[in-house]
């Protein structure tokens, strides 16, 4: 899948940057995910080191965990799964943004009809290092992306080649 932005590629069009969005767009999954699969490896440790007790009690704590163990891994899979389904790529020519993994959507915006690009940021995401793009194209159609990882240097690609594509329009 990694592959499919390359396969849209025009003649002459070549890709300056692509991005996926922040670790904290699923934040729930793999925290959640991760407490779970640290409490439940205690669990499993706590009824192994008291196994000899004889109580069944210890052996349900144990078998509990064990399956603890396995939905927090499975939490942590889904996370980076539902992640890993909106990728965006800016080239020379234009933004592309593809979501999805088994049923695909993409959005596709000339950088040459784009007339600004908004930025948004709030303190936790500049200190995450996160951010909103909001692309703002003539006629007053927009298109936002959130949880940008590089909201910075993406805002900065695509003004340089938003003002590029510009120039050459007008030429």
């Amino acid at each position: 899948m990694a592959n499919f932005i390359e396969k849209t590629l025009e003649k002459g069009e070549t890709v300056v940057m692509k991005g996926r969005l922040h670790w904290s767009y699923n934040w729930e999954y793999s925290f959640g995910g991760f407490l779970l699969l640290v409490g439940c490896v205690v669990g499993v440790i706590f009824s192994l080191i008291n196994s000899n007790s004889g109580d069944p009690d210890i052996k349900a704590i144990g078998i509990g965990c064990g399956i603890g163990i396995v939905i927090g891994a499975l939490l942590m899979f889904w996370g980076y799964f539902i992640r890993s389904k909106t990728e965006f790529a800016i080239t020379n020519h234009r933004f592309i943004q593809k979501d999805g993994i088994f049923n695909i959507k993409m959005t596709e915006i000339p950088l040459f009809k784009v007339e600004t690009v908004n930025f948004y940021q709030s303190i936790g995401q500049r200190i995450l290092g996160t951010g909103t793009i909001e692309l703002v194209g003539s006629g007053g159609t927009s298109h936002q992306l959130e949880y940008v990882k590089n909201p910075y240097m993406v805002r900065n690609l695509l003004t340089t080649y938003m003002k590029e594509q510009h120039e050459n329009a007008k030429e």
